[in-house]
């Protein structure tokens, strides 16, 4: 909670990277758009090899920790890198080439700075419930964090009170925050691990464990390939012979079932027919089966397929056998088709909305843009959220499951965002009404970023139940790819271009210049119908696969009874048991 809301107060300035580059450099968005393509297929390259490389490699608690605290130190200070215009000596090719290569440099960082911090969050308790707690307690820190968040929204706002400039506000801002960002990133290192994941790679039930002598990997046998002896004359003309004795029998059945055919009726015949087609579904389900168990992970450690390493147990899997696995996780294989499908979906930001688009207000005589009451419109709707917040697990629980949430969220999104488009906001009883529904929304939000992180951690432990494998790696570094190409790359280049199109250009408000017709008209439109677009397929996409609380219960139980039987047993935590925080004992 404490790490949430340091960082999340620091973000209010440093995520303010794009606007900075368009209002104050003015910086064509299409050409923003050429750094976020080359960022992106920078992203397509890295995340998921590094996920998978991380998934792969022998590396534990300690390990992990020194990755994030690095991390949190070179990935905050790039960010400040970013955004410094050293003197004002550099041109805009200049800005755009040190955002593309730091760019780089830092989805290093932050893909493995979030793999590491997965594994350690799954190691606090193999209940999903209690693992879920900390969501709701990271909930609450966002909000704490979000007094300071909000603090460069009213500077910009009171411009022409105080007479600091947006790059003054957001880069001195940055700066100053940057030590509280470090010390938020690094907190999470020491959260304490209840799970034992020494051995979590092994496959369940595949390797002999003994409490002294630890893993042994069986030995495989070494098939002797004997030379088999040529056929003689006699033997190959007796083969033939019974070549051609099948033949001639097979002709025969062919016959013989024409005229049975024949001779029975109408309604022998579709029997007849019926019944055959179930033999040859029952013959094809069978080789499929048979097909499974021979691409079965644990099948595949025993048959030396996969390699185990003796001294830890832990098998080394390749890229291509880490991806396999993912084919056990339904919710991460539909959300990654809704995420290709709104991928394209343009990035509009509410900043410039705000800015412009809203009534001005008159502080002292001076006048103020729509920055404050963008501010006063985030902390009145999160008032409901505060008292909500601390039950969002539970109302989750209530509602059916995080999945029914996930279904609920997308439906209200859609319903809202539709009204909010057909409200508007030229006027103050129009924005209180959008307030009314926004304050609606964030707790529903809440709610189902809970269920999100709830259906993570149960489909993680489904595919380890199957498999014998986790695959916290590769499936976050494939989400955090999704996540930042829709966010910050290919939807703000559908979103650069929108704006492009519209005729922006920035610096409006120090220039006074009237703002583009398109831009006062199309804005808003895309602002919110994009949403019910979004959510919608969203809402398809979990429709298409059903998980309930008593699978999620039935996984977990399970699963405990598999990691007691593979490590021995006598700490493992009975069914029902709470995780004790001496629960790891070495």
């Amino acid at each position: 909670m404490v790490s949430t809301m340091l960082t999340t107060g620091g973000g209010g300035f440093s995520g303010r990277l794009d606007f900075l580059f368009k209002e104050y450099y003015h910086i064509s968005p299409n050409k923003m758009s050429v750094a976020g393509v080359i960022s992106s297929l920078w992203d397509a390259f890295n995340d998921p090899i590094l996920g998978s490389w991380m998934d792969r490699k022998k590396m534990g608690p300690k390990q992990w920790c020194f990755v994030m605290r690095l991390a949190a130190v070179t990935g905050h200070t790039l960010v400040l890198f970013k955004m410094i215009n050293f003197g004002g000596n550099m041109t805009e090719m200049q800005h755009l080439v040190t955002l593309v290569v730091l760019n780089c440099i830092q989805d290093i960082i932050g893909t493995l700075d979030a793999v590491a911090g997965q594994k350690l969050r799954a190691g606090i308790s193999p209940y999903t419930q209690q693992r879920t707690r900390t969501q709701v307690w990271t909930s609450i820190g966002n909000s704490l964090g979000f007094t300071v968040s909000a603090i460069p929204n009213v500077l910009m706002g009171l411009q022409n009170v105080f007479g600091w400039n947006d790059y003054q506000i957001i880069v001195v801002g940055t700066a100053i925050m940057l030590p509280f960002n470090i010390c938020g990133s690094m907190m999470i290192t020491f959260i304490r691990q209840r799970v034992d994941f020494k051995y979590a790679g092994k496959p369940a039930n595949s390797l002999p464990y003994d409490m002294d002598q630890g893993f042994t990997v069986p030995e495989k046998e070494e098939e002797k390939k004997e030379e088999k002896p040529q056929p003689t004359e006699e033997e190959i003309k007796q083969q033939k012979a019974e070549a051609r004795e099948a033949k001639k029998r097979y002709y025969k059945a062919m016959v013989e079932r024409d005229q049975m055919l024949a001779d029975m009726t109408r309604e022998e015949r579709r029997a007849w027919k019926k019944e055959e087609k179930a033999k040859k579904k029952a013959q094809k389900a069978e080789k499929k089966a048979e097909k499974a168990e021979q691409k079965d992970f644990r099948k595949m450690v025993e048959n030396g397929e996969i390699k185990i390493d003796p001294e830890t147990g832990e098998p080394k899997l390749s890229v291509g056998q880490s991806f396999a696995v993912l084919k056990y996780n339904k919710y991460f294989i539909w959300n990654t088709v809704a995420n290709f499908i709104t991928v394209f979906t343009p990035s509009v930001d509410s900043s410039l909305i705000y800015r412009y688009l809203v009534p001005k207000l008159n502080v002292g005589g001076k006048e103020v843009t729509g920055e404050i009451f963008l501010t006063l419109r985030d902390y009145v709707v999160g008032v409901p959220l505060s008292f909500t917040k601390p039950f969002s697990r539970q109302f989750v629980n209530l509602c059916g499951g995080p999945l029914r949430v996930h279904k609920i969220h997308s439906a209200c999104q859609i319903v809202a965002s539709f009204i909010k488009f057909v409200i508007g906001i030229n006027k103050f009883w129009k924005l209180a009404i959008q307030i009314l529904i926004d304050a609606l929304l964030y707790v529903i939000q809440d709610m189902d970023s809970v269920a999100g992180t709830m259906m993570t951690y149960e489909m993680l432990d489904m595919v380890e139940l199957k498999t014998g494998f986790r695959t916290e790696g590769v499936t976050n570094s494939i989400n955090g790819l999704f996540a930042k190409i829709v966010t910050n790359n290919i939807g703000t280049v559908t979103g650069n271009a929108f704006l492009q199109w519209t005729g922006y250009k920035g610096g409006y408000k120090e220039s006074g210049e009237a703002l583009p017709s398109r831009f006062v008209k199309y804005m808003w439109p895309m602002f919110t119908l994009t949403g019910v677009f979004d959510n919608a397929i969203f809402l398809i996409a979990r429709s298409m696969y059903k998980h309930t609380p008593e699978d999620a219960r039935r996984i977990e139980n399970e699963l405990i009874e598999m990691r007691k039987h593979t490590a021995g047993g006598p700490d493992a935590p009975k069914e029902g048991e709470r995780v004790p925080v001496h629960a790891n004992k070495e």
